[in-house]
């Protein structure tokens, strides 16, 4: 919490510019280490890339066939209209536009940087930036407790700064050389997936891909187009200048095609087996990558950085001139502390009272859906139902489930009305119970009583002395007050809610069981379809009140026969004699109780054994 960190901030104003000039240096050693691990990065990433032997030897293979492409495309302008035979002059012209067509296709142009290198360069240097972003984290709040904490104890221990220095980058490195560690390793990991990975390698898949179709190219000019000029020089069909012409233009082409077609090959094979040896060997390959004497030895050749001195007895002096201030700030953390545990209360109390009114609410409206549906199946065939002879009977169970409606939907309106008013004035008489000023008083005592027994101490241990007061006795007896008054309040809603389930939604329930056995249980003899469809509807909306309960945590409470009586869940209506049971025990149960958890809202009403 915010107090936490002015009461710190106040307690350690003597360290304040000693901390500052450490953190300088602390910066500055934490990014050389950064630096490091990302060159450490980059130089593992270039040695056990999988696929670097053969990506970019796929882009050159590629470019020699485009300026094989731009040689023939400038030879066939230096001689142009060279060709007169017409047959010739058309097998050439088709050889000479798909030359074109792929020069055109040339996405990156042959000439231009490999973009395949580009990628895996960009691959290393995204690499090496979420190292170093990952470190910035890791390393982003160094411990100062080593540096800080003597001098809160007064021990002047910074007259060496050399050794201070060097203390501090030795502790650093004994904190985080193991998350360093861990961090390079995964980084690594995650860049030789990306390195050789055909999916992330997006460059070097397409150009394979590209090689493979401009190498196929070749192949059907000169398989089938360079044969037929061949052909024609062989039968000496064109003049002289005409067979020059075109063997330099085949010669070209045909010297890129077993050229290139061969590299194509061999580093079509090595590629995709390079990609699957690697997704083979990645585990074996990061795991070999071991915590070494070597990693550790060259973290620790980084310097720590030497600066201005600093003189300890300035800090010390300002120490008892912020006394006074320190013990301002400890009252004021703690009327936030009181405040903050009074609020904090109040809004889990509103917050489940409010859910408790809600699920109220909800049930009741879930109530009379059901009974509702009832009363309109009895709407929709009241023709057939009371020309009926047990039509008073049906009729009668209509009007007391149109009755049950009305009352249940009246009440549950009050019910809110009432229930939203309370809710609004919840925190008006709650009292904190306890002075504020007592409250600082043990909070204080608490406190300081820690502080001054500890040599060290940093942010989070005034937060852990903060916690630990308000696991306190103290604490306890400070806040008992504002609890009680908290809990008072609760407990009238809680009553409310519980009277409101009680008197209306569960009385409704009672006599509708009651309708159950002593009208709907005369219907079912009856074998007219229109009744028993009606009865039907009635055990279909009895089963889902059921449901209604199950969902919102209500249990019934229905004890069976020779149950023992539970005079926390059950209501004796009536004591028998009867030689079947046993003195004490539940002979029949007249109408189901409710509870909800451990609270019994409404007890069961049996007849008990005597």
């Amino acid at each position: 919490m915010d107090y936490e960190n002015r009461v710190f901030e106040k307690w350690t104003k003597l360290a304040n510019f000693l901390e500052g000039f450490f953190g300088e240096r602390a910066e500055d050693y934490l990014e050389r280490l950064t630096l490091l691990v990302g060159e450490k990065v980059a130089r593992e990433c270039s040695q056990d890339t999988a696929l670097a032997a053969y990506d970019e030897d796929i882009f050159r293979a590629y470019e020699g066939i485009m300026k094989a492409y731009k040689a023939v495309a400038k030879h066939h302008v230096a001689h142009e209209g060279v060709l007169e035979t017409a047959h010739v002059r058309e097998v050439w012209n088709g050889i000479y536009e798909l030359i074109m067509s792929r020069l055109m296709a040339d996405r990156e142009g042959a000439d231009s940087p490999n973009p395949i290198l580009a990628e895996k360069q960009g691959i290393v240097a995204d690499s090496v930036a979420e190292a170093s972003r990952a470190l910035s984290q890791l390393l982003e709040a160094p411990a100062w407790a080593d540096i800080s904490r003597p001098l809160l104890a007064g021990t002047p221990c910074f007259a060496d700064f050399d050794k201070a220095l060097e203390a501090m980058a030795g502790n650093i490195l004994d904190t985080y050389s193991k998350d360093i560690y861990d961090t390079f390793r995964q980084v690594i990991e995650s860049a030789l997936a990306s390195l050789n990975n055909l999916e992330t390698r997006g460059q070097a898949s397409g150009y394979n891909n590209l090689l493979k179709e401009e190498v196929e190219i070749l192949r059907q000019i000169i398989v089938v187009q360079a044969m037929a000029l061949e052909k024609a020089i062989w039968e000496g069909s064109v003049a002289p200048a005409e067979g020059e012409f075109l063997g330099d233009a085949l010669t070209l082409l045909r010297e890129a095609y077993q050229r290139e077609g061969h590299a194509y090959a061999s580093i079509n094979k090595a590629f995709f087996e390079a990609a699957a040896r690697h997704r083979e060997n990645l585990g074996r390959v990061v795991a070999d990558i071991e915590p070494s004497e070597d990693f550790f030895d060259e973290l620790g050749t980084v310097p720590a950085a030497l600066d201005l001195p600093v003189l300890f007895e300035v800090f010390k002096a300002g120490f008892a001139d912020n006394h006074a201030a320190f013990k301002a700030e400890l009252d004021d953390a703690f009327n936030e502390m009181q405040s903050s545990f009074s609020s904090n209360i109040q809004s889990k109390k509103i917050y489940f009272c409010k859910k408790s009114i809600w699920q109220s609410g909800q049930m009741a409206e879930e109530f009379c859906a059901a009974f509702a549906h009832i009363s309109k199946h009895f709407e929709k065939h009241s023709e057939e139902l009371l020309t009926h002879e047990h039509g008073d009977i049906i009729k009668g169970v209509h009007e007391t489930i149109g009755i049950k409606v009305e009352t249940l939907r009246d009440a549950a309106q009050e019910f809110f009305t009432d229930a939203d008013g309370k809710i609004e004035s919840f925190g008006d008489e709650a009292s904190g119970g306890a002075d504020s000023q007592e409250f600082a008083r043990v909070g204080t005592e608490f406190v300081l009583e820690w502080l001054f027994e500890i040599e060290c101490l940093d942010s989070e241990f005034v937060k852990y002395i903060f916690d630990e007061f308000g696991k306190s006795d103290a604490f306890a007896g400070a806040t008992a007050a504002i609890t009680r008054a908290w809990d008072k309040r609760e407990d009238i809603i809680n009553k409310k809610i519980a009277a409101f389930m009680r008197d209306n939604l569960f009385f409704e329930l009672t006599t509708f069981e009651e309708i159950m056995h002593y009208s709907v249980s005369r219907l079912r003899e009856t074998e007219d379809a229109a009744v028993a469809t009606f009865v039907e509807e009635i055990d279909k909306q009895h089963k889902h009140l059921d449901a209604i309960l199950t969902k919102h945590d209500i249990e019934k409470i229905t004890p069976a026969a020779h149950e023992p009586f539970n005079a926390k869940e059950h209501e004796v209506l009536m004591a028998e004699l009867n030689p079947d049971f046993k003195k004490g025990e539940i002979i029949k149960t007249m109408n189901s109780g409710y509870k909800k958890g451990e609270q019994v809202i409404v007890r069961a009403n049996v007849i008990a054994a005597r």
